[in-house]
């Protein structure tokens, strides 16, 4: 185990040097994301639903909504990504045959984007809260954290399976862009689910993101829950205890087809 949390640490600052090696890429990204919440701030002047007590509620909303997709992003577009990545820079059999394993390193690509999806979300809420006035819920916002662990394990297992199709055809980013589209829709990243029709109302109530963006939204802007806060966290663990299994079965698979044609390191 020690050993394993070796290696795994490891990765992680591997891909923190790497990120820090591009030394314009993280105020790149911040400055997209004040831009993203002035955009939303300025269109939540312009929204006026019966679901909004008022233009302030609508910012909080789509600023949690816009948090989550950035640990959403962590748990299910990186893993695949990164892999792809370690493909074409053929630095992924060394992982393959070292005594980690592939398996390991997979799931370890997903610890630093984590750790900085955690660290983007929190300069978005106090960017939000310093330069517009958002109201945070100082009490319960500590909780956030292990409210965005719980939503990272429900996504892991979709961006496993994902990296699990990387390995066998090499190519997955089609899919990747296509899942995270559907979920951020059906999820209310952007506006309350009660507006979307019926016959797809129902995939709001199968998927992780819903219970996940609405515990966030409850502990940081103290916005009411539709069921029991500790519905939505067994829904969240439930989706990680049953798909982290079935993930890494696939995996598995997907390496040992990799290994018996020969493409482990091709890309």
């Amino acid at each position: 185990m020690a050993a394993n949390l070796n290696a795994a640490g490891a990765v992680m600052r591997r891909d923190l040097r790497l990120t820090l090696s591009y030394r314009f890429s993280f105020v790149a990204q911040l400055a997209g994301m004040f831009f993203s919440l002035t955009l939303f701030y300025y269109i939540s002047r312009l929204v006026r639903v019966q679901s909004f007590q008022s233009a302030d509620s609508y910012y909080a909303f789509a600023v949690v909504g816009l948090l989550i997709l950035q640990v959403l992003q962590s748990g299910l577009v990186t893993p695949p990504n990164s892999l792809r990545q370690e493909l074409v820079a053929g630095t992924f059999e060394r992982l393959a045959v070292s005594p980690f394993g592939p398996v390991g390193s997979v799931f370890s690509m997903t610890l630093f984007p984590f750790a900085y999806a955690l660290l983007a979300g929190a300069v978005m809420v106090l960017f939000a809260s310093v330069a517009f006035g958002m109201p945070i819920d100082w009490t319960t916002a500590p909780l956030a954290i292990p409210c965005a662990l719980l939503g990272v394990l429900a996504f892991a297992p979709f961006g496993v399976l994902i990296a699990a199709v990387v390995m066998v055809i090499k190519q997955a980013a089609t899919a990747t862009t296509l899942v995270l589209a559907i979920v951020s829709l059906v999820g209310g990243l952007y506006f309350p689910i009660a507006l979307l029709p019926g016959w797809v109302r129902w995939m709001s109530d199968v998927e992780p993101f819903t219970p996940a963006v609405a515990l966030l939204r409850h502990v940081l802007v103290g916005s009411t829950m539709h069921t029991q806060p500790w519905l939505d966290v067994a829904q969240l663990l439930g989706f990680a205890v049953v798909l982290l299994p079935i993930a890494v079965i696939a995996l598995h698979g997907a390496i040992r087809i990799s290994r018996r044609r020969g493409t482990l390191a091709e890309y």
